[in-house]
């Protein structure tokens, strides 16, 4: 098979048009003297357009050396299909994660790991096969075996980095487990971290050919948002966390940014020591919304340089207590009162039962089991033993919180939770399906403290104690207060927070129909995992999907290098046929032939 390394070489041919315009136009007449003229003018003209184009053995000559050197110019090649025998293939495990996306001299990671790999398909024969596996927070085959080079060359032209953390054992896994199932096939991995970072035993990568590509550490990365909004607080009184990391050796100033639904918050100087870092706390929000959050670092990884975030403006606190006792709901009252368009109804049993309530977006049943729990969400305050919604075996006393689960939006972001102590509690009996929020603790063990679920389709709590009017039972009282937020479902207002390439359960009835491309969603109950930083949108919802992994921003490298296999796979027998390239050989017959058509012209020219 003869095929064509430069291709836009033939645009040369239109010197062949130019020599032949020059022997039919630029030959120049000689002046001969003749006695007399009358027998000339005797001899009707030729008409300009009768005369034919009849080329010399100089021009023939002209022609084979402008065709050699065109020839030549294209780099022809002759390529013979190798015997079934003799064929290898070709795996391409290929890093695809934001780390890659760091620039280098000569592109980013990612442009100088696909340019190395269309180069090693490009010395293939006809006949050998090659795969391309992608690796980021997952594996992905992006071209199984296929003989057909241009079809995965195109197809690395279409890969792109994704903004998600590397997770490279799957990947060389698979490659291993394909080159042990096919002797012939060469492994060739090309990522911008060392072979020690390949998950998998060092003797198991013997035939394996490692590049590392990248060498540079100049990154800034916002590394952390925090966004903490107070339950049943107004917007003023949120604030945001950032941390700014420097990942180089060189100290650098970076300037900070923060918007709000796109009105200006805050603008601050900062510089960032090497390999350190800078917290910023913000306070009073303009607004409540998108937060966006920039520094103008101008490093080698622009993906890291920008994080967003959701400040809730959400609902006011709106309960009705259910309670024979009126301690815990004047506790409640009272707080209320302090908060802005906050409003507790204190109802007894009866009248709930009656349905002489008004409407609440939740209720909390204070010692008390609902006869009628209606379609409201709830909290279970100390329940009963003998209650059906939250079942307890038995009181305990003097327990502590040793544990909880901070990722669970009914907590949300509090903190300082091992101190609460109280002098007495239920312990809970979780039905199937139930969470584990908390756990308390006494001398006999541990026990759960609050725990969450779904009732008949609407979300129910239940605490194992309550709190009283005493300031120590002050984070109690925040945790009531956190949990009626959740019940009401102050999780679904304002964005979900996730950070790439992590797998989140998403709030059950969150809409997953439609949702932008860099989303996946699975599974039942559905799972969300963002492959691209920024807002995005999830059915009704909002998602705000960042980075914030230490592995990824931390580009640095020991160096560009490449660790070539100790073990050689077995390949083509010697003697296999290869491309063999034949442009020289025109080269060089151009020459021979200009040396033939310049003593062609010299015998021409001679008086």
């Amino acid at each position: 098979m003869i095929g064509i390394l430069n291709p836009a070489g033939a645009a040369a041919l239109l010197a062949v048009g130019v020599l032949v315009a020059l022997h039919l136009f630029g030959r120049r007449r000689r002046a001969i003297p003749v006695s007399t003229l009358f027998l000339w003018r005797q001899i009707p003209a030729q008409p300009l357009h009768r005369r034919r184009f009849r080329p010399d053995l100089l021009f023939l000559a002209q022609l084979a050396v402008l065709l050699a050197l065109i020839g030549g110019y294209l780099h022809p090649y002759l390529q013979t299909l190798a015997p079934e025998a003799d064929r290898m293939r070709l795996l391409v495990v290929l890093d695809a994660s934001a780390s890659m996306q760091a620039r280098e001299p000569g592109g980013t990671r990612f442009e100088l790991a696909r340019r190395r790999a269309r180069a090693l398909v490009g010395q293939l024969l006809g006949g050998d096969e090659v795969m391309v596996v992608v690796a980021a927070d997952r594996v992905h085959v992006a071209l199984r075996w296929s003989a057909d080079h241009a079809r995965a060359e195109g197809r690395l032209e279409e890969l792109e980095p994704l903004d998600t953390p590397t997770d490279l054992a799957p990947a060389v896994a698979l490659a291993l487990g394909e080159q042990h199932a096919r002797p012939e096939t060469a492994v060739v991995v090309l990522t911008d971290l060392p072979r020690d970072a390949a998950g998998v035993p060092p003797d198991a990568l013997a035939a394996v050919d490692w590049v590392q590509i990248g060498a540079t550490d100049d990154n800034v990365a916002v590394a952390a948002l925090v966004v903490d909004t107070p339950p049943f607080q107004s917007v003023r009184e949120a604030t945001a966390t950032v941390v700014i990391r420097n990942y180089g050796h060189v100290a650098r100033r970076v300037t900070l940014a923060t918007t709000v639904d796109d009105v200006p918050w805050t603008r601050r100087e900062l510089t960032v020591p090497p390999r350190g870092s800078e917290h910023v706390l913000l306070t009073e929000p303009p607004a409540a919304g998108a937060l966006v959050v920039t520094i103008d670092a101008g490093d080698a990884l622009a993906l890291d340089d920008r994080a967003v975030g959701w400040i809730d403006a959400g609902p006011s606190l709106d309960v009705a207590v259910v309670t024979d006792a009126d301690a815990f709901g004047a506790t409640l009252a009272t707080v209320a009162a302090a908060l802005p368009g906050a409003r507790v109804e204190r109802v007894t049993p009866a009248r709930w039962d009656a349905g002489d309530a008004a409407a609440a977006r939740a209720v909390v049943f204070d010692g008390v089991d609902a006869a009628r729990p209606r379609a409201v969400p709830a909290l279970y305050v100390a329940p009963p033993s003998a209650s059906t919604t939250c079942p307890s075996e038995r009181a305990v006393e003097d327990a502590a919180v040793v544990d909880w689960d901070g990722d669970h939006p009914a907590l949300g972001a509090l903190r300082g939770l091992e101190g609460i102590v109280v002098p007495r509690a239920a312990v809970l009996v979780p039905r199937a399906g139930d969470a584990r929020l908390v756990l308390a603790a006494t001398a006999r063990g541990a026990f759960p403290f609050l725990i969450a679920g779904e009732r008949d389709g609407r979300r129910v709590a239940c605490l194992a104690a309550r709190p009283g009017p005493s300031t120590d039972d002050v984070p109690l009282l925040l945790l009531v207060l956190s949990t009626l937020h959740w019940l009401e479902g102050g999780d679904a207002h304002g964005a979900l927070a996730v950070q790439t390439g992590v797998p989140v359960s998403l709030p059950a009835g969150t809409a997953t129909d439609e949702h932008d491309p860099g989303l996946r969603v699975a599974g039942d109950p559905a799972i969300v995992v963002a492959e691209r930083i920024g807002f995005q949108r999830l059915g009704e919802r909002v998602v705000a999907a960042n980075l914030f992994d230490d592995r990824e921003s931390d580009i640095g490298r020991s160096g560009a290098r490449e660790w070539a296999p100790s073990m050689r796979v077995e390949s083509r027998r010697p003697g296999a046929p290869a491309a063999r390239e034949f442009g020289r050989a025109l080269y060089a017959a151009g020459v021979l032939l200009l040396a033939a058509e310049w003593m062609l012209w010299r015998r021409r020219s001679a008086p």
